[in-house]
């Protein structure tokens, strides 16, 4: 094996067992993965171990040759672990920051939750995941987190009691592995969906919300643990994504189409039928917000 490569699995391992070991640390990562919910788990982990402070990363061919965009010179690529081979070897991925722009870049534009797009995401994740808009977009993140937190166990439970056993040898029955799954899960997903809405965490959540963490220190257990707050947060993502994009659409198409209705002329009387006027040209009615 070469030594870089190496060199990254130890330092990708290192990492996992330093951010478990303090609810302050592994909230640290999640606020990285938040922003990088498109990416697997251990990819999240390298990032964060090199580049904590990254928004949006690409491959260098991404960058210049669909957003555009050039790679600054002596920008250092962040390494990550390419497994699709017989043998593992690394690719590299650049941050935005690491970019500049010509004259024809794209420009990249990052979704955000707004009071406008609010009521779509809401109604949204009720349509979706069952949780009612009627709590508001703080108690649905909530009690969506804690429903994908106990599927996740109940469809994996098993695959994830045997890595406990095996590498943590903290000896929980299945009951207790579960609660300990089920509490870090949980808050760890709640945590992220808010992180990447732009939703303050600061007040929300404490070390004590990740005091069952020792339980998964082991770079194994926290790959178990990490893999599922990555996936079910990224679902969930996702889907706000593509209903705020869908949202800016109807309301770009509507900007755009309303001043041509505004611009009819007014209706007249049909000299051709009884006299009385024609009928009228009406706008269409506004769209008027739904309550958060």
């Amino acid at each position: 094996m070469p030594d870089k490569v190496r060199t990254v699995m130890e330092l990708a391992e290192q990492t996992a067992r330093r951010m478990t070991g303090s609810g302050e640390q592994w909230m640290s990562f999640l606020t990285t993965a938040a922003r990088l919910y498109k990416y697997p788990y251990q990819e999240q982990l390298l990032i964060y171990a090199q580049r904590p402070e990254a928004t949006a990363c690409a491959t260098y061919e991404l960058w210049n040759r669909t957003m555009r965009r050039y790679v600054r010179r002596g920008a250092k690529g962040i390494a990550l672990l390419d497994t699709s081979g017989e043998t593992v070897r690394l690719r590299y991925v650049f941050d935005v920051a690491d970019t500049g722009q010509r004259a024809q870049s794209r420009s990249l534009e990052l979704w955000r939750l707004t009071g406008d797009n609010a009521p779509a995401v809401a109604a949204s994740l009720e349509a979706a995941y069952g949780a009612p808009a009627a709590l508001g977009l703080d108690g649905q993140l909530q009690a969506l987190a804690i429903r994908l937190a106990d599927a996740c166990w109940e469809e994996r439970g098993q695959e994830i009691l045997g890595i406990v056993d095996g590498f943590s040898g903290k000896g929980y029955d299945e009951d207790g592995a579960g609660a300990s799954f089920r509490k870090a899960a949980a808050a760890s997903l709640e945590y992220v969906l808010r992180a990447r809405c732009g939703l303050d965490n600061a007040g929300r959540f404490t070390a004590a919300d990740f005091d069952t963490l020792p339980d998964w220190s082991e770079p194994e257990a926290a790959a178990a643990l990490g893999t599922a707050v990555s996936e079910r947060s990224g679902e969930v993502l996702r889907n706000i994504e593509t209903t705020i994009r869908s949202h800016e659409r109807s309301v770009a198409h509507e900007r755009d189409h309303l001043p041509a209705q505004r611009g009819l002329p007014a209706a007249q009387p049909d000299a051709g039928g009884n006299g009385g006027p024609a009928p009228g040209h009406p706008l269409p009615p506004r769209r008027r917000p739904e309550p958060v």
